[in-house]
């Protein structure tokens, strides 16, 4: 064990209503201690709520790896980026499960028009993102799981069923960029869609986004397999 603090890198506080300013503090407390114990971290899942509310304890409860969740309610693509090297890059976990850029989209739908962008602008915005923070786990000898971005069941939104597509062109993006990076992509969208291939299936999340307990059980079932057929096992 150390026997003085680590050097901790903190991104700071991005503004007042900065989703990814919700759990800095605790964060901020939770990476100091795994650096000062010396921690060995297989996998950090990093993400938005989908991770956040994400029981990994429960669901990867036969695992004897070291598993942590940094994923934050309500977190885009942009703050993401710029927490990663303070939540994934200085905790030198083996891998890094991605998944995030779907609350970007809610600017497809913004109340305020000045917060408004269009999908092209929206497509740039998350690939741009997630292929940065794919080059920083590489650089770091970091193995980067990128996760598809789920479909969503939201009939209250009036462009929902642009937003449903949009997911669907993002996640080919990430699928290409895992194939020319060497990062492992993960496809849960084909698991949970509908059979029109957009549209989240019914039964799997109350709210039509957040998956319960039976859409947990087949994401955790899809990466297990994923990582498996890759030789990684989070189970044993």
């Amino acid at each position: 064990m150390n026997q003085e603090r680590p050097q901790l890198i903190r991104p700071g506080f991005f503004s007042v209503n900065a989703a990814a300013d919700r759990r800095r503090n605790e964060f901020d407390f939770h990476n100091e201690a795994l650096l000062y114990h010396d921690r060995s971290i297989d996998s950090v899942f990093f993400g938005d709520s989908i991770t956040h509310w994400w029981d990994l304890a429960t669901f990867f409860e036969n695992s004897p790896r070291t598993i942590v969740n940094r994923g934050i309610g309500g977190d885009t693509t942009t703050h993401a980026r710029q927490r990663f090297a303070a939540d994934v890059l200085q905790l030198r976990p083996r891998h890094v499960i991605i998944m995030i850029g779907i609350n970007n989209t809610w600017a497809l739908d913004a109340f305020s028009p000045e917060d408004r962008l269009t999908s092209e602008e929206i497509y740039q915005q998350v690939t741009s993102d997630v292929e940065g923070m794919i080059q920083a786990a590489l650089e770091q000898a970091i193995c980067p799981v990128v996760c598809s971005l789920l479909p969503t069941r939201m009939d209250r939104y009036a462009l929902n069923h642009r937003r449903n597509e949009l997911v669907v062109r993002i996640n080919q993006s990430f699928k290409t960029m895992a194939a020319g990076s060497g990062a492992i992509y993960v496809d849960y969208h084909s698991h949970l869609v509908d059979p029109d291939g957009i549209t989240l299936r019914e039964g799997l999340a109350d709210d039509g986004l957040h998956p319960h307990v039976l859409g947990y059980g087949i994401m955790a079932k899809v990466l297990c397999e994923t990582l498996a057929a890759q030789g990684i096992d989070l189970t044993t």
